[in-house]
């Protein structure tokens, strides 16, 4: 946006002859430049949540499919299950018992 602002102040200056022509003759293929750069941005912008779309989940751990919206695979999701659940038991077997 910034570039294609730049290109209309330059078309208008050079029309109006607050600068040289030949500076004023910049605003065309810059505003070309800008109206690329925009489509360019806007169809990436696009693009992007398609392709993570298409290339589905990999677990952390060791980068295979996964289940939409999961972060592991099945068998590291299940370590990781494991994991909590021991965590937990060591740290309810720390906490000293309220009578």
């Amino acid at each position: 946006m910034a570039i294609l602002a730049a290109a209309l102040w330059l078309i208008i200056a050079g029309e109006a002859g607050w600068v040289g022509a030949e500076i004023g003759d910049l605003g065309l293929p810059l505003a070309k430049v800008g109206v690329a750069s925009f489509v360019l941005g806007w169809a990436l912008s696009a693009w992007n949540p398609l392709a993570r779309r298409l290339r589905g989940g990999r677990c952390a751990r060791c980068g295979a499919r996964t289940e939409l919206g999961h972060a592991y695979c099945i068998d590291h999701m299940r370590t990781a299950v494991q994991e909590a659940q021991d965590h937990m038991r060591e740290s309810a077997s720390r906490r000293p018992r309220r009578s």
